[in-house]
């Protein structure tokens, strides 16, 4: 159990009095689940049935995400209700898998009943079985809760619907009394009769209410540029219409949208807008009215999908499940039985002694089972963890704890003969898919069923002439086919112009001709958006393969010939193909081999759409050292073996996304292929592109992981994809410029104490000519897992689809020695540089010089307004990255235009084209932060001037807090200095408008400034300007400690977490007083301490502080003066 002083109320369906659930700061949705799981004795298998949502009397629909923290949830009492979401299409089941799960639904639709809170449910028409469902209750009751028949019948209403009770009050109790005594007298097992009631119950329930626990939403529908209001509902199991329908708002005619199996993923967008992708189909856009009611929405998606297509995916990458990242990221299978490992072991490694298997406890929360192979013809060896605060040891060892499950599995893995570690798949959860509807087959392609091809069909050869030679590889060794363009006469009014694959003329035909005929047989059964149409096989003369013709050609040399054509959205929108192929090739178990940027082809490529299609891999004698850019470490030694492995397309889709984000660069031959290797088994990869983001290169690198099971599936590859393309455009359909080279930015750190995946001098024939220095010695790779490397040990997998948890070491010290830090800092300037660029501003022009000051959002860059009458003006300009012009940007202009104060940074206005840039005065002394430290043998001394700094600032927030504005980001980095005597108020990217409430949410997790933040912005994510005065009295420890980091707990205990940073400013502990001078005690007591008071209401405001710093000046100059 948690240990804190803060609880929330859940209510149960078995009980009258709510359960108190300890919580802290780090709590999720999930944690409240698992812990009121427990308490009902409901296991860790049935547990992922049951959701948690907000009691509340306005909303009955409001479920919250399982990764949430409950703190941040907006639910001020903290009241919310555990109740059984996901319903199974067999409720016996349920029983046999866990009783106290099925108890527990017995209690809920008892519960919902009674109160009449059944959705879809006539009271009036099934009078009858409510009330026999009502006395068959009576009876229970009887039997199992010992109470006598006369209590039970004097109590008969408890047992009614509250409508069939309003509607029958009179004519009840006497046939009620009847029916009991009926069952009473019938009754020969006695209390055995208990199971077979609620049995009874259920059935008849299920018999009147088939579409209980179906959940409806209303939202903003997109259809050809406009949006209408929509209901959705979603029921896995309805009658007509399984998984997703919609409805117009006069719900005249409901539309079957997609089964819960049809579904790909979801994507949202900080608006609230939700796109769903589908199988079949284009995605549909749905807008919510609050991003509550959308999160709600996709957890109860994500829910169903999880239980009955995939248990080991999460459909958005924005709500992922906490249990299933930690899972993975332990290699560990979820709650799987006995039976269902010694059946893994038989088909993965026919009981191969040492191999085992990790797996999650089916009865036991805290603990975990090892099954291992000691012998083929014995059944697997049987291993319990258990874990307890934080530690590991095997049950019946009370002598040796270990920090983690490897740790344990290292440190024994001899004397219990773990050898190979069998990872989890997807297929081996098979298991846990409690709601899966087995009557649904899952196809891949499109609804057309005219376009659906099943086999290849047989072309005669007469119907086809052959035209041009489109491809004819360079070198014959690379592939045994050569490429022609050519018209298929299919009738004599139907001709189409093809792709024929022909043999080289020198190939024997006869001795891969069955190669030939097993490939067509392949690629022509799968039907995709993303792979080119295989029409069929000539087997006459030629002997050929007939595919789809795309005039534009390969997608390697369109990017290189149209580089200036193709825009950053349709590298993305290609990126999202490419991974559509791999899905679609995994969905039909098909293994490509020679995924490249050349095997690609551009099908379209209008204003906004950029569409490329997969071809299939042709026959290829063997690979070469040319291919070692797409092929996995692993395959090295046994590098044929990479043609059929799924592993290897990951990683070769990975390279060609390096390809298509490099313009379909040509990489030069592999000269030195032991070099090279030695390269890539030292984890550096190949440099980010300069047009890539950040995310998309991670993706990469996900991709391109040394360790198979890590990396990235297609499924998760693709969602994730679509989720970036949403989140930087916001809408799928939209223009946007070329992205040029000098317009892509670093991250938001200094030159010095970079980490740079690239620059723009660094080519890949620098990374290969220059890497050697990096290398010395040789490593043996080993088969089976490294247990050196932990898998829980240096990893982060809070978040699936999180940043890279550390940097690639071994590729940072390469780039360290490969460039100094003045080259880095000019090829960085290099990158930022928009010198020299002219624009019309007002009536001025605006030229745009060096860059003074850099972010992860964008850089700051000095600026010249020049005036017809030659009054020349110096500005900075805040200049965004295109991916980062988005509402925080906006809100940020729309707040800080309107300001007018002599202590707040002035605004020239704003230029919206051709790219989203803030002009403000440009203040040459810079910021507080740093001049304090520049200056501090000069103002040591001067306790005045720091006053007059204090003052300054204060002045500024009164008057922002005049305009009901709170600046959230108060500190003396965000200050700049105007003059030696002048501060003023910049930087207000966190800047919000006040509700009328008065106070504000956050409204999205992002990285805060804590060490400046008060206790409730930390726990609940409020803020209001009592959150800006505790700030504000940690700046002025920043100023009157002449620039020092404002640490409340000591440098060794730095790495607290959030809860222990609570806890010792709960216990009253704060920043210490700083030296004397510049500080003095009445300037400690007066302003900096009240500003911390725990309790926001005990803090002083603006005004205050401003009266209490103007009397501190008056004594201080009147000293001053005296000892002049």
């Amino acid at each position: 159990m948690m240990d804190s002083s803060i609880s929330i109320k859940v209510h149960v369906a078995v009980q009258a009095t709510p359960h108190e659930i300890p919580v802290t700061i780090n709590t999720t949705v999930e944690d409240v689940i698992i812990e009121t799981s427990k308490l009902l004795n409901i296991g860790p298998v049935a547990r992922h049935l049951f959701g948690l949502r907000v009691l509340s009397a306005t909303d009955d629909n409001l479920w919250l995400s399982p990764s949430l923290f409950i703190l941040y949830a907006k639910n001020e009492h903290h009241v919310y209700e555990y109740k059984l979401r996901y319903k199974m299409p067999d409720v016996k089941r349920l029983k046999s898998i866990d009783c106290y799960a099925y108890n527990f639904y017995f209690y809920q639709v008892k519960s919902d009943l009674l109160k009449s809170k059944v959705t879809g449910l006539c009271y009036d028409t099934c009078k009858r079985e409510l009330i026999g469902m009502g006395v068959a209750d009576m009876y229970r009751c009887i039997l199992e809760e010992e109470k006598t028949r006369e209590i039970v019948e004097q109590n008969y209403k408890q047992f009614m619907p509250q409508e069939v009770v309003k509607q029958h009050m009179f004519f009840l109790k006497k046939p009620v009394q009847e029916t009991l005594k009926i069952l009473i007298n019938n009754n020969t097992i006695g209390n055995l009769y208990v199971p077979v009631i609620k049995e009874s119950y259920l059935e008849q329930f299920n018999s009147i209410a088939p579409d209980y626990l179906e959940e409806e939403y209303k939202a903003l529908y997109s259809e050809n540029g406009s949006s209408v209001n929509v209901a959705f509902r979603v029921n896995p199991f309805h009658s007509e219409m399984p998984g997703v329908r919609m409805c117009t708002e006069n719900r005249k005619e409901w539309v079957h949208l997609a089964a819960i199996e049809d579904l790909c993923f979801l994507s949202t967008t900080d608006d609230g807008t939700v796109e769903i992708s589908r199988k079949t189909g284009i995605p549909i856009h749905l807008k919510f009215l609050s991003t509550s009611t959308m999160f709600s929405f996709i957890t109860l998606l994500n829910g169903y999908y999880r239980l009955m297509v995939n248990w080991n995916f999460d459909l958005c990458a924005s709500t992922n499940t906490p249990s299933l990242s930690k899972l993975k990221s332990i290699r560990s299978h979820g709650p799987i039985s006995i039976m269902k490992s010694t059946s893994i072991f038989k088909k993965k490694m026919s009981k191969k002694h040492g191999s085992f298997i990790l797996r999650q406890s089916m009865k036991n929360y805290d603990n975990y089972v090892i099954d291992v192979c000691v012998n083929q013809s014995m059944k697997p060896m049987t291993y319990v963890i258990e874990s307890k605060g934080g530690l590991y040891k095997l049950a019946g060892d009370d002598k040796i704890e270990y920090p983690s499950i490897w740790r344990l599995i290292t440190n024994n893995k001899m004397s219990l003969n773990f050898i190979e570690c069998i990872f989890p798949s997807d297929i081996a959860m098979n298991e846990l898919l409690l709601c899966q509807n087995t009557s649904i087959k899952h196809n891949i392609g499109n609804d057309d069923e005219d376009d659906k091809i099943t086999g290849p069909h047989l072309i005669n050869s007469d119907s086809i002439q052959l035209l041009k030679t489109i491809c004819s590889p360079k070198k014959k060794m690379q592939s045994l086919m050569k490429v022609r363009v050519a018209t298929w006469c299919k009738s004599k009014r139907n001709e189409s112009t093809v792709v024929v694959k022909l043999f080289q003329d020198d190939v024997n035909i006869n001795l891969h001709l069955m190669d030939l005929l097993s490939l067509s047989k392949r690629w022509s059964s799968v039907s995709s958006s993303a792979i080119v149409r295989l029409f069929g096989l000539c087997v006459d003369t030629p002997t050929a393969l007939v595919s789809e013709y795309f005039a534009l050609g390969p997608l390697d040399t369109y990017l290189r010939t149209n580089k200036d054509n193709i825009l950053f959205s349709n590298l993305v929108e290609a990126a999202t193909y490419i991974a559509t192929a791999l899905w679609d090739m995994e969905t039909a178990c098909l293994v490509h081999g020679k995924i490249r940027c050349h095997k690609f082809v551009v099908a379209e490529h209008t204003k906004n759409s950029f569409i490329v299609k997969l071809t299939d891999p042709g026959i290829h004698k063997c690979y070469t050292s040319h291919d070692l850019y797409w092929i996995p470490t692993e395959f090295y030694n046994t590098i044929e073996l990479a043609r059929k492995s799924p592993q290897a397309d990951i990683w070769a889709f990975s390279s060609t996304l390096w390809e298509l984000f490099n313009y379909g660069i040509i990489l030069p031959d592999v000269q030195n292929v032991e070099l090279f290797k030695k390269k890539f088994e030292k984890n550096i990869r190949m440099p980010k592109p300069d047009c890539c983001t950040d995310d998309i290169y991670h993706i990469m690198t996900d991709c391109w992981d040394s360790d198979p099971f890590i990396r990235k599936k297609p499924q998760a590859t693709l969602r994730d994809l679509r989720q970036i393309w949403l989140q930087i455009y916001a809408s799928p359909q939209h223009e946007y410029t070329p992205l040029k080279k000098e317009e892509i930015y670093c991250d938001d750190v200094t030159c010095s104490d970079a980490t740079i995946y690239c620059t723009s001098d660094y080519t890949i024939e620098t990374f290969l000519d220059t890497v050697s220095s990096s290398f010395s010695g040789s490593e043996t790779k080993s088969d089976f897992i490294d247990f050196n490397s932990n898998p829980d040990d240096g990893r982060s997998y809070q978040n699936e689809n999180s940043m890279l948890a550390a940097t690639n070491t071994s590729f940072n010290q390469f780039m360290e020695q490969l460039t100094s830090k003045e080259e880095i800092k000019n090829n960085m300037q290099s990158a930022m540089n928009c010198q020299k660029k002219t624009y019309q501003f007002n009536n001025a022009t605006l030229t745009l010089q060096q860059v003074i000051g850099q972010g992860f959002y964008g850089v700051v860059l000095e600026g010249l307004l020049e005036y017809n009458d030659k009054k020349n003006k110096k500005v900075a300009v805040k200049h965004m990255k295109r991916s980062f012009q988005t509402e925080d940007f906006q809100r940020e202009i729309g707040i800080i235009e309107g300001l007018s104060h002599p202590n707040i940074v002035e605004i020239e206005g704003v230029l919206e084209e051709p790219n989203l840039m803030l002009v403000m005065e440009y203040i040459e002394l810079g910021s507080l932060s740093s001049y304090l430290r520049l200056h501090e043998d000069e103002l040591v001394e001067e306790t005045d001037r720091l006053l007059k700094y204090s003052l300054d600032i204060a002045q500024g927030m009164e008057y922002l807090g005049s305009l009901n504005i709170i600046h959230r980001d108060l500190a003396t980095r965000n200050i700049l200095v105007s003059s030696p005597t002048v501060v003023k108020i910049s930087d207000f990217g966190l800047a919000q408008f006040l509700p009328d409430e008065k106070y504000y949410y956050l409204q999205t997790m992002r990285d805060l400034p804590l060490k400046w933040h008060a206790p409730e912005a930390i726990l609940y994510g409020k803020f209001s300007p009592k959150t800006d005065i505790w700030a504000y009295g940690v700046l002025l420890f920043e100023i009157f400690s002449l620039g020092k980091e404002p640490n409340v707990v000591s440098k060794l205990e730095e790495r607290l977490d959030v809860e222990k940073l609570i806890r010792v400013l709960e216990e009253g502990h704060r920043l210490q007083c700083p030296s004397c001078p510049p500080c003095t005690l009445d300037i400690y007591n007066k302003l900096m301490r009240p500003c911390w008071a725990y309790v926001a209401g005990d803090r002083p405001n603006f005004s205050d502080l401003i009266n209490n710093i103007k009397s501190l000046m008056t004594i201080e100059q009147a000293e001053h003066f005296t000892h002049g």
